[in-house]
């Protein structure tokens, strides 16, 4: 039997940044039916990578530096029409450079807004 592997995906933000969703994060944030899990995300694999690779809104986390928050607008079907997909990026630096760890998927009515607009750029943002 072939090992399970430690990475559900690798793949790159906007900015081309290398970002993971490891199977550990997976399985600990959807994985399971327990307080603090959100298993209602588990179809939603594919929009969270598109949430990285395409993201409709990006904020900076007014908690961490380190931490963004992605979302794809109202990707939400069925019982959860209308939310939104949303994952916190933490990035560090690595010695092969900058690299992305998703920590948290959930889905969302809500925009958090109290942070800076990364993406799409806009003119109080980052040049």
């Amino acid at each position: 039997m072939a090992a399970q592997s430690d990475q559900v995906f690798e793949t790159t933000d906007y900015e081309g940044t290398p970002v993971v969703l490891s199977r550990a994060t997976w399985d600990a944030k959807a994985g399971k039916d327990e307080p603090g899990t959100h298993p209602e995300v588990r179809d939603y694999l594919e929009d969270v990578r598109v949430a990285v690779e395409f993201p409709d809104l990006v904020f900076q986390s007014t908690r961490d530096e380190r931490l963004r928050i992605f979302y794809r607008l109202g990707a939400g079907r069925g019982d959860f029409a209308g939310k939104h997909v949303v994952v916190v990026v933490k990035y560090v630096q690595e010695a092969t450079g900058r690299r992305g760890y998703a920590g948290t998927v959930y889905l969302s009515r809500a925009v958090y807004s109290r942070g800076v607009q990364l993406w799409p750029r806009t003119k109080d943002g980052p040049h």
